[in-house]
């Protein structure tokens, strides 16, 4: 016998819409895990770009605020030795947190 004759046979209750309601109840849920699932991806990825371009204008902008900062210290020197043996230090500083605020941005660390 088919199937068919089974559930709907002679003396049985008809469970075949109650057995269809709780699958497309089940495969309604999991559509919709999965239309979340997928929505949460596409939300994290964007984000991630976002950051990725964030910090890639940070970098680009960063290196001529060094770039500047080093020329600055050059011309505030005007070739003392003294006055540039005191610049060097604070320029070197300046590069390294530039390089710090850049690799932590996205990281919940800064802004």
């Amino acid at each position: 016998m088919s199937s068919e004759l089974m559930l709907g046979g002679f003396g049985q209750q008809d469970n075949r819409k109650n057995v269809m309601s709780r699958a497309s109840k089940a495969q309604r849920a999991m559509h919709q895990r999965e239309q979340e699932t997928v929505a949460n991806l596409l939300f994290e990825a964007r984000k991630q770009e976002a950051i990725a371009v964030l910090r890639r204008r940070m970098a680009d902008t960063a290196m001529y605020d060094v770039r500047d900062v080093g020329e600055l210290a050059c011309d505030l020197a005007n070739g003392d030795p003294f006055l540039a043996n005191l610049l060097v230090p604070i320029v070197e500083e300046f590069s390294r947190q530039t390089v710090r605020d850049i690799r932590a941005f996205g990281n919940g660390l800064t802004f």
